[in-house]
């Protein structure tokens, strides 16, 4: 009754009933503040401001943004810069916070604990472009948010700070998160840093169900330049995933391990273009004369196998480098190479 009684109010331009909307911004119950603050906005009366201003503290969510919605209809402007951030939070602007500078860090970090979880979400993202030590603590507990979006926020936000020995145990445990965008959240805020420490992780991502993370950790492998991890990229020359087959190759290139050259031929027969023409780039880099080289030799009748089930446009491309691995090396040098 009390709501219904402030929604009535809002209609009347009297001194007694803008005065029992402002008691009611005081209400016990957050229903009543809210309609209160939804009665002073139909009144026009912009010496309101004062008392909706108080609102925007307000613990209810919803109490805030009727308030905010209010100030906006009274024409109200904020006076300093943590008026304004209080009224961009409640407004649902976390992103105008930020501009507000210090006076923004306090309150968005409140709102990371926001009932709603789109709200968590954008403060997250608009903690990614500050850079301040004091968003750590914060961001360290919000990775545990049961919104699995709002974590994917948290973790970039996360990584502009990823020298804090805390954030970078959190990130890789994160690796291993339920939800798979998590979890590539992670890889690529790792991957971006592109420390040699974070080797373990992705030699335990590239076994990621999701291609996306897989992808991730080869990319992240080939950077190394390492050969040691040749062998363990090979097998992703055959992973369901066009694009991860694609990104095995590109790493093998990197790891210049002549051991690989076996599957990279294989890779030769892949239906996807992109893989076939990773696969000859990478062949090209690791041996420039890779036709000629034994391993090229001995994976030619597979080959040959793989191409027999390869619809016409794969044969047709990678048959006349079949019939050169398959010509004595004597005379295979002087033939022309044919591009895929």
């Amino acid at each position: 009754m009390r709501e219904a009684a402030a929604r009535v109010l809002g209609a009347f331009t009297t001194e007694e009933a803008r005065a029992a909307l402002i008691a009611g911004l005081e209400h016990c119950q957050p229903e009543v503040r809210e309609a209160a603050a939804n009665g002073l906005a139909c009144s026009g009366d912009a010496s309101a401001a004062q008392a909706l201003v108080r609102l925007l503290k307000d613990p209810c969510s919803n109490a805030r943004a009727a308030a905010a919605t209010a100030l906006r209809k009274l024409g109200w402007r904020a006076p300093d810069h943590a008026a304004q951030v209080l009224f961009d939070l409640a407004s649902g602007n976390a992103r105008s916070a930020v501009f507000a500078g210090e006076a923004a860090i306090a309150p968005l970090v409140k709102e990371l604990k926001h009932d709603t979880g789109f709200v968590r979400r954008a403060v997250a993202e608009a903690l990614e472009s500050i850079d301040d030590p004091r968003t750590i603590k914060p961001l360290l507990a919000a990775v545990s948010d049961s919104d699995p979006t709002v974590r994917v926020s948290v973790i970039h936000a996360l990584g502009k700070v990823a020298s804090e020995p805390a954030t970078l145990t959190l990130l890789k445990r994160l690796a291993s998160d339920r939800e798979p965008q998590v979890r590539l959240a992670a890889a690529q805020v790792l991957l971006k840093r592109g420390s040699l420490e974070d080797i373990p992780t992705f030699l335990i991502l590239i076994r990621d169900a999701h291609f996306e993370v897989r992808q991730a950790a080869v990319e992240f492998l080939g950077r190394t330049n390492n050969p040691q991890f040749a062998e363990v990229l090979a097998p992703l020359l055959a992973d369901p995933d066009n694009d991860v087959r694609q990104a095995a190759a590109h790493a093998l290139a990197r790891c210049g391990q002549p051991a690989v050259i076996g599957p990279l031929v294989l890779a030769l027969a892949d239906e996807d273009s992109g893989v076939r023409q990773a696969a000859e780039a990478a062949l090209s880099s690791i041996d420039p004369d890779w036709v000629q080289s034994e391993p090229a030799r001995r994976a030619a009748p597979k080959l040959g196998e793989l191409l027999d089930n390869r619809p016409a446009w794969v044969r047709a491309a990678l048959g006349q480098v079949l019939a050169r691995l398959r010509t004595p090396a004597r005379l295979s040098s002087a033939e022309p190479t044919e591009p895929s």
